[in-house]
């Protein structure tokens, strides 16, 4: 029989994370360097814009705003994560692959330079090229691996160098992979910078969530 056909959303409204540094007067310890740089207090803001439409390259703002913040730490079983608060506004008509309004919460930390949420998922990898499972389900998998080069990408909040993670899904049983290609951007000293998101049967994106500020320290 003929399986249902699947649409998804290969990108995940996930937060990032950014880095600080201070400088090192011999007497007060330096903080440790991290691309990710954890640290309480650091926050971003980032909008959703939406593709005018399949043909088109204009993105139009959706009015729809993620603000993010990092609150505390929290050990768990035996690791200390940073808690990310998630603030969605603007989101009224329940607006598809926007998140919905509301308050939420993430934890995440740097573990040898993977960026794991408290279940294990890696959001990011700077170490290598293997693939990483994020969902699954009957019909299919949601993985991510590391893109090639470096890309600067260019929001309200300035132009970055960015490291990348493709996102994309492969259907059950044939693991054959969708059309759809989506990627997750981060700068190093700031955080993620903007991600995509598709449907699985389509080549091209649809929505774009892109920072427009952060303050970090």
């Amino acid at each position: 029989m003929k399986k249902p056909f699947v649409l998804a959303c290969l990108v995940f409204a996930l937060i990032c994370v950014c880095v600080s540094c201070s400088s090192d007067d011999n007497s007060i310890p330096e903080p440790e360097e991290s691309f990710y740089a954890l640290r309480v207090g650091n926050s971003w803001v980032y909008k959703y814009y939406r593709r005018e439409n399949i043909l088109s390259s204009v993105f139009n703002d959706t009015g729809v705003i993620d603000s993010v913040t990092i609150v505390d730490t929290e050990m768990i079983n035996g690791n200390e994560f940073y808690k990310f608060r998630i603030r969605t506004s603007g989101n009224e008509t329940n607006a598809a692959l926007c998140a919905p309004n509301g308050e939420r919460f993430v934890n995440f930390r740097d573990s040898l330079g993977y960026l794991i949420t408290d279940v294990g998922q890696v959001e990011f990898s700077r170490e290598d090229d293997q693939e990483f499972l994020l969902n699954a389900n009957e019909f299919l998998q949601l993985c991510t691996a590391r893109g090639e080069g470096v890309e600067t990408i260019s929001t309200e909040a300035g132009s970055f160098d960015c490291e990348w993670m493709k996102v994309y899904a492969k259907e059950i049983p044939s693991l054959e992979v969708f059309p759809a290609l989506d990627k997750n951007y981060y700068a190093d000293g700031i955080g993620k910078i903007l991600n995509t998101c598709s449907f699985a049967s389509q080549d091209v994106h649809v929505m774009e969530r892109r920072l427009v500020s952060y303050n970090v320290q």
